[in-house]
C-alpha cells in the first residue's frame, strides 16, 4: 500500500478526531449509561427505547439541511470555516452530555442530539475534501487509512473516557471526548486546502447537482443501495452497546469487546482497501454486507457475553472497510465543483439510514417488548440494501446496470 502525502495525513487525521465522539458517545460507553439511567427510572426496556430514539433524532435533526449546507459549502467555498464552526459546537455538547449525564438523563440526550447533528453536517465537509486531496485511483487507500486512523483515534479516547468515568469523573469523562476531537481537527486546517468556489447561489448549486445526478443512474442507485445496507450498519454501531447492556452484559464486556473490534478494524480496514485494487469494491463490500447478516442473525438469540466478543470481532473485521469503499466508490461519481453537493446527497442517505434504523430496532423492541426482534429487523437492510447494489456498476465497467 502506497505512502500517503502530508495532505492526504492530515485529511486522515479528521476520522482519529470525531471517531472518539462516534465510539464513546454513539457506541460504546454513553449509550448503557443512558438505558441504565432510563431503565432506573421508567423500567426495562424503556431505556433501550429511549436511546433507539435519541439517535433517531441525532440523525433526523441534520437532514433537512444537509443538502443545502452542502451547496452553500460548494458555491462559497466555506467548507473548512463551517467545519471549524461544528467541531467547536460539538465539542461544547459533550461537555453537556457529561454535565447531565449523572443526575438528568434525558438533559443528557438533548445533548448528545446537538453533539450528533454537528458530527453528521461537519462529515459533508469533510467527506467532500476527499476529491480534492487525491486522484481517483487513490482514493480507495486514503479513504481505507482514514478510518484505519479513525479506528485507533476512537480506541484510545474510549480507554481515556472510561478511565476518567470510572474515577468519578463523568464531566470529564465526556468532556475529553470533546476536546479530542477539536484538537486532533487541526492537522486538516493546516494542510488541508479548500476547494475553488462553484456556482455564486446556493439554490443553483443544488439544483445543478440534483439534475446531474439523476443524469448518473448508477451513481443515485448506489445512493438507494447505501441508504439500505448502511441503515444496517448503523443500526448496529448506535445500538450494540444499547441492546448489550439490556440483555444484561456487564458494561467491562461491552467496553472490552467493542475495543477489540476497533483494533481488528484497523489491519481490516488496510486490506479492504487493498483489495479493492485487485477485485472491486462493489465485491468487498457485498461479502462483508454477507458479514453482518450473519452477525444479525446470531445476535437476535445472544445470550452470552463471549458471544458479544464474538460478533464485536466480526462487525470489526468488515465495518471500517464496507463504509471506506462506499465513501470512494461514490466519489468516483462526483463531479468537479460539485463535491460538497453531491456528498451531501451521501450523507443524507447514510442519515436517513441512520434515523430508519434505530426507529425500526424501537418500534419491534416495543411491538414484541423485546430487543431481540429489534435486531432480527435489522437484517432486513442487508438483504434489500445488499440486492441493489448488485445492480450497481463501477466505473469502468460501463453505463448500464449490471
Amino acid at each position: 500500500m502506497r505512502k500517503l502525502n502530508p495532505r492526504q495525513w492530515a485529511w486522515c487525521w479528521y476520522d482519529w478526531a470525531n471517531s472518539a465522539f462516534a465510539l464513546v458517545c454513539m457506541t460504546a460507553l454513553l449509550p448503557p449509561l443512558l438505558v441504565q439511567a432510563a431503565n432506573r427510572q421508567l423500567g426495562a426496556p424503556a431505556g433501550t427505547v429511549a436511546w433507539g430514539w435519541l439517535a433517531t433524532a441525532g440523525l433526523a435533526a441534520s437532514l433537512a439541511v444537509t443538502p443545502l449546507l452542502g451547496a452553500f459549502m460548494d458555491s462559497r467555498a466555506k467548507r473548512r470555516q463551517m467545519l471549524a464552526v461544528l467541531i467547536a459546537c460539538g465539542a461544547v455538547s459533550c461537555g453537556l452530555v457529561g454535565f447531565f449525564l449523572d443526575g438528568h438523563w434525558l438533559w443528557a440526550g438533548v445533548a448528545y442530539v446537538l453533539g450528533a447533528t454537528a458530527f453528521v453536517l461537519g462529515n459533508v465537509a469533510y467527506d467532500s475534501l476527499l476529491v480534492g486531496i487525491a486522484p481517483r485511483n487513490e482514493l480507495d487507500q486514503v479513504s481505507a487509512w482514514g478510518y484505519s486512523l479513525g479506528y485507533i483515534g476512537g480506541a484510545l479516547a474510549l480507554i481515556l473516557a472510561l478511565s476518567l468515568w470510572r474515577g468519578g469523573h463523568t464531566f470529564w469523562a465526556f468532556a475529553a471526548v470533546g476536546v479530542w476531537w477539536a484538537v486532533f481537527s487541526l492537522p486538516l486546517f493546516a494542510l488541508v486546502p479548500e476547494p475553488p468556489a462553484g456556482k455564486p447561489r446556493p439554490w443553483q448549486v443544488l439544483r445543478e447537482s440534483f439534475a446531474r445526478l439523476k443524469q448518473n443512474p448508477n451513481a443515485f442507485r448506489f445512493l438507494l443501495a447505501y441508504w439500505l445496507y448502511n441503515d444496517g450498519i448503523g443500526t448496529v454501531i448506535k445500538m450494540a452497546g444499547a441492546y448489550g447492556g439490556e440483555l444484561g452484559i456487564p458494561l467491562a464486556h461491552l467496553v472490552g469487546a467493542l475495543l477489540v473490534a476497533q483494533l481488528v478494524g484497523v489491519p481490516a480496514t488496510l486490506a479492504f482497501g487493498w483489495g479493492a485494487r485487485r477485485v472491486g469494491c462493489k465485491k468487498l463490500i457485498l461479502a462483508a454486507l454477507l458479514v453482518y447478516l450473519a452477525v444479525g442473525l446470531w445476535g437476535a438469540r445472544l445470550a452470552h457475553a463471549w458471544e458479544f466478543w464474538v460478533l464485536a470481532v466480526a462487525v470489526g473485521l468488515v465495518q471500517g472497510g464496507a463504509q471506506a469503499l462506499s465513501r470512494s466508490l461514490f466519489a468516483r461519481f462526483v463531479p468537479a465543483g460539485a463535491e460538497a453537493a453531491f456528498f451531501s446527497f451521501f450523507d443524507v442517505s447514510a442519515r436517513l439510514a441512520g434515523i430508519a434504523g434505530p426507529a425500526v430496532f424501537s418500534v419491534a423492541t416495543q411491538l414484541a417488548n423485546s430487543p431481540r426482534a429489534g435486531v432480527l429487523a435489522t437484517t432486513a437492510f442487508f438483504l434489500a440494501g445488499g440486492w441493489l447494489l448488485l445492480r450497481v456498476a463501477e466505473p469502468g465497467e460501463g453505463d448500464g446496470a449490471r
